[in-house]
């Protein structure tokens, strides 16, 4: 057995191969197929040889007893090609029981379908570490841990279990409730409602298609509707574009500040200097 492995590694020929031939017979174990469930003969897999019934052939003659009409009688609904069959709530012809009945409301078809969400289960997924409240938290890290299963048309905070929530968090939602947002501010957090499309949104929590085509990602929509626009630039809403206002005006303010400031600066610096001019140790 040795020699066979100094020759074969000698002469490059594989080490099975080489084995196999310089093996005694006793040791030549052959290989047994093993047959599948489907492969093997048993009392579930028997089939006669010969199908036991014919085609029943319709249309080859009057000679063949289904010739002619093919077994379907002289003309009527369940003689006719298609199936023959009427759609589900016809009657025969008179009203339907669908269009007697008296109809009532309507479906909104600009509806929103937001996922809520309550405060005490933010609370307990913190508790359980699922959550990092140091960090910006929004629909992304919501949905990676589970803590909601869907996005719908965005994330709705609501107050349920107020009273737990402890740990100050700062959160960007679609929509929350007045309950809401004074928890999460009396706990020392703070709450944007941000407006998304169906398009941002996607881009929010699934950026990977954007990433694996090397493309940026879609910027965030601006709301088009007027219920939209009132709802999002209400302050007490908390809504991004009344947050936004609110910073173009203090950095306004602070820009038009800073050069009167600046000119007293250096007026009250001047006035300095020439006092100390002045005095009779300067002189």
């Amino acid at each position: 057995m040795i020699a066979a492995l100094t020759a074969a590694r000698a002469l490059r020929v594989p080490v099975r191969a080489a084995l196999r031939a310089h093996a005694p017979l006793a040791m030549r174990v052959p290989r047994i197929a093993v047959a599948s469930y489907a492969t093997a003969v048993r009392v579930g897999n028997l089939t006669p040889a010969q199908p036991k019934k014919s085609r029943k052939r319709l249309g080859r003659g009057n000679s063949s007893g289904r010739g002619g009409t093919s077994t379907r009688g002289h003309k009527g609904q369940k003689a006719r090609a298609g199936n023959g069959k009427p759609k589900p709530g016809f009657e025969g012809g008179q009203m339907p029981l669908i269009r007697r009945i008296p109809k009532r409301g309507f479906v909104n078809a600009h509806a929103k379908h937001y996922v809520p969400l309550n405060v005490d289960r933010l609370q307990f997924w913190i508790d359980q570490g699922r959550i990092d409240p140091t960090q910006q938290i929004t629909a992304r890290e919501l949905l990676a841990s589970r803590c909601i299963h869907k996005v719908g048309d965005g994330v709705k905070l609501l107050a349920d279990g107020a009273q737990h929530l402890r740990t100050p968090v700062h959160l960007i939602v679609s929509r929350a409730s007045q309950r809401a947002i004074k928890a999460v501010e009396a706990a020392g957090g703070s709450i944007v409602c941000r407006y998304y499309n169906a398009t941002s949104l996607r881009a929010l929590v699934r950026p990977q298609k954007w990433l694996a085509e090397n493309r940026p990602l879609p910027h965030f929509a601006d709301p088009v509707s007027k219920r939209e626009l009132l709802w999002y630039s209400s302050l007490n809403n908390r809504g991004y574009l009344a947050l936004r206002d609110l910073a173009e005006r203090s950095a306004a303010k602070s820009a038009s500040e800073s050069p009167s400031a600046s000119t007293g600066a250096s007026a009250s610096a001047s006035g300095a200097a020439d006092a100390h001019a002045d005095t009779p140790s300067a002189q």
